[in-house]
């Protein structure tokens, strides 16, 4: 396997390590963002996956089913196909850059969690370099504009006067206790 694809599922394994196993993994290639899938092997969302088939299948008395790798349900979301490239079992999808934020709202409001690697500009002629740049989930997106939000939270007893502002993007917080005679 060339070094694109290893890196790309030793991210996938340590992501969903850190964020579950709805995630979606994007791996910016030239000007289109790719999702890959190897079939011949088990990824933990797989194995996950078919120990809940299990489990459900003895509480509810189900027949076992196959489980389905997330390629073929995002395919399936944004009704695109999947390819094969070459000789290789890798299986490919992928959309061109421009269209990601269109494709966002369907893979968040479906409960994914979608990483985004990109190329880095180094200057250099070679392989190119790729970071995870974006990280959006269901319950908290930051577009990674310049501003910083902050959540407030006002606190009021007697003569006490609290506020709090708090930077979920940043962990910043700043407090203001207030007391008044």
């Amino acid at each position: 396997m060339s070094q694109v694809p290893m890196q790309y599922f030793n991210l996938m394994e340590e992501n969903y390590s850190k964020y579950g196993l709805s995630v979606i993994q994007l791996i910016q290639i030239g000007k289109f963002y790719e999702l890959w899938h190897e079939p011949d092997v088990t990824s933990i969302q797989q194995a996950y996956s078919q120990a809940e088939l299990l489990v459900e299948s003895s509480i509810r008395s189900r027949s076992w089913g196959g489980v389905t790798p997330p390629i073929e349900q995002v395919a399936s979301l944004l009704d695109m196909r999947i390819i094969s490239p070459g000789k290789r079992s890798l299986l490919q999808m992928g959309f061109p850059i421009y269209s990601l934020t269109t494709h966002l709202s369907t893979l968040l409001d479906k409960g994914w969690t979608i990483i985004v690697i990109d190329e880095l500009a180094t200057g250099k002629s070679g392989p190119k370099q790729r970071a995870v740049s974006r990280i959006y989930s269901p319950s908290c997106n930051f577009d990674g504009g310049s501003e910083l939000s902050y959540v407030i939270s006002i606190y009021f007893k007697d003569d006490l006067l609290g506020i709090t502002l708090f930077s979920a993007m940043s962990g910043h917080s700043i407090m203001f206790p207030v007391y008044w005679v």
